[in-house]
């Protein structure tokens, strides 16, 4: 069984925003607030640097106003933006990424959200983003433009590859590539942060052999870690057993970069193929997979569709953009800032998971078991965007009890809300403008049916 969720849906957890925020962190406010008693030279500092983290986490949710509005809302300080906008610099980026790697974790619990698991395996995925970030003089020094059909693209980017716990949309870990860094590059070190027991879903991006022969060094069987990657058809293999449910373990070559006809090694993993129907093409069509689970654990039919859940890694990142962040276009003027917004946003959107899973609890049942899926987030963002802002106007006038009280009745509000579970739903690949040999779309549809799968035998 996997170890203990870090969920936090005590009843005993801080209410306000900022003591959230601290206990996400894992630091004390006493402790902080008294680090910098003892006597030194000249004047003391109006701001503390835990404050400044502590109140860009709080900015990066949806709240309106400026960082140093925000400040002085939570803490009183009068200081301006551009002084607030010099102390950033100075921290640097470091400090925020440090944190990053040390707080963010999953927080799905087996026994209460079963549907973020399979078989006891935490569900996680992997998968690159881009962030634009505005064409100061800073940030083009150091990062380029992409280039699209019609020129450079409008604001230079940020690549960033994320570990995402599937099931609750709380990231576990990011790097950040502001040089031209591959998505490969970015994503490779993340496989050191995968925790016990579970099952790691990846698109076809990483379905070669390079990557195969990193999985299987870095995925230690002792701790129950998996992988489930999709393969390019064209990937050359050799059957070696075929397997009872129509998969068969295969022969892969790991060749040289260099001299591509020199083996380095012969990989040998799981293969399924199958075929899954197309409701817009009508027609069927091919999918094949690498996986290390084994037959007993899951079945070639169980495997086609474990891989469909990896949409939930776009699914956080259409979240975190379009809905916490507000927008694919930082505000930060330097690289540093920015890389401080984009730690910010992802420990964001952790406190977003928390509110998520406990208003899932409140609902119970099937809505709890699956995890954030049935919890609207806009709905959830407007009401503990409400609740924070009334919790910190209101320090002195309610008594705990009061407050835990206040949160429960929101939660409720919140998990009555609850979404339907999700139809299986097909749209059209089609684009508004014709590039290459994707249709052009004039007038979008869908249509709901439920998904159909089939193993095609590996002889």
């Amino acid at each position: 069984m996997p170890p203990p969720s870090h969920a936090i849906v005590a009843h005993d957890q801080p209410v306000d925003l900022v003591s959230r925020i601290l206990r996400l962190l894992q630091w004390s406010r006493d402790e902080l607030e008294t680090a910098d008693l003892d006597r030194h030279q000249g004047p003391r500092r109006k701001i503390f640097t835990w404050q400044i983290i502590v109140g860009l986490i709080a900015h990066t949710l949806p709240f309106a106003g400026r960082f140093s509005q925000c400040l002085r809302h939570f803490f009183g300080m009068t200081l301006s933006d551009s002084a607030l906008s010099q102390r950033r610099q100075q921290l640097g980026p470091d400090i925020f990424l440090l944190i990053m790697r040390e707080t963010l974790r999953p927080l799905a619990d087996a026994q209460m959200h079963e549907s973020c698991f399979f078989a006891g395996l935490r569900l996680l995925g992997i998968d690159g983003t881009r962030w634009n970030v505005t064409n100061t003089a800073q940030q083009l020094a150091r990062m380029t433009k992409m280039q699209t059909r019609s020129g450079s693209a409008a604001f230079a980017h940020i690549r960033m590859s994320a570990l995402v716990e599937l099931g609750t949309h709380a990231p576990l870990h990011a790097t950040l590539g502001l040089d031209g860094e591959s998505e490969q590059a970015l994503s490779l070190p993340l496989l050191q942060a995968l925790p016990q027991h579970c099952l790691l879903i990846l698109d076809r991006l990483y379905g070669y052999a390079a990557v195969i022969d990193t999985l299987q060094q870095q995925c230690d069987t002792a701790r129950a870690q998996h992988y489930l990657v999709r393969v390019k058809d064209k990937l050359a293999a050799a059957v070696r057993t075929p397997l009872g449910d129509g998969s068969a373990m295969v022969e892969v070559r790991l060749c040289d970069k260099v001299k591509w006809r020199r083996v380095l090694k012969t990989l040998v993993v799981r293969e399924v193929r199958g075929r899954v129907w197309s409701r817009m093409q009508n027609k069927w069509v091919e999918v094949r997979l690498w996986t290390s689970l084994s037959v007993e654990q899951a079945g070639a039919q169980k495997v086609l569709e474990l891989y469909a859940r990896r949409w939930e890694q776009e699914v956080f990142y259409r979240e975190l953009k379009l809905q916490v962040a507000r927008s694919g276009l930082l505000q930060s003027h330097t690289p540093e800032t920015a890389q401080q917004e984009i730690a910010a946003l992802l420990m964001a959107c952790t406190l977003v998971a928390e509110e998520r899973l406990a208003a899932a609890a409140q609902a119970g049942g099937e809505v709890q078991a699956a995890g954030v899926m049935r919890i609207s987030l806009s709905i959830c963002l407007e009401h503990t965007q409400a609740l924070w802002l009334v919790l910190s106007s209101a320090q002195g006038l309610m008594d705990q009890s009061s407050q835990a009280e206040l949160v429960r009745r929101v939660r409720a509000q919140i998990a009555a809300y609850a979404l339907p579970p999700r139809r299986a739903r097909s749209c059209q690949r089609k684009v508004r403008q014709t590039v290459k040999d994707w249709p052009r779309m004039t007038s979008p549809n869908s249509i709901t049916a439920a998904p159909l799968y089939q193993v095609v035998n590996i002889a």
